[in-house]
C-alpha cells in the first residue's frame, strides 16, 4: 500500500526519476512529484508505480548559501537516492 510521504518509481518511465507522493485521493489515485517531471496524477494500479523500500534510500546533502535582504543564509537540500548493489 502507497501512503501519503512514500517515495516512488515509475517502472516504464524511469526518467522520471524518483516521486513523492504528496496527496492520496479516494478511489486509489495519487498526487506525485517526480524529480523530473513535475507533478502526477496517478493510479499505483494502472501506472505501476513500486514503492521504494527506506532501506534503498541514501540521500544527497546538497549545502549552499542564498542572499536574502543583503544577508547570507545558509541552505541544505536533502536529495533522496535509490541504493544500487554493486554485484
Amino acid at each position: 500500500m502507497i501512503a501519503k510521504g512514500d517515495l516512488v518509481r515509475h517502472p516504464v518511465l524511469p526518467a522520471w526519476g524518483i516521486g513523492k507522493v504528496l496527496k492520496t485521493f479516494q478511489g486509489g489515485n495519487l498526487l506525485v512529484r517526480f524529480e523530473g517531471a513535475g507533478e502526477k496524477l496517478l493510479h499505483p494500479g494502472f501506472a505501476g508505480l513500486e514503492k521504494i523500500a527506506d532501506d534503498n534510500i541514501v540521500y544527497l546533502v546538497v549545502r549552499g548559501i542564498k542572499v536574502k535582504r543583503g544577508r547570507t543564509v545558509p541552505t541544505v537540500s536533502y536529495i533522496p537516492l535509490v541504493r544500487r548493489d554493486l554485484h
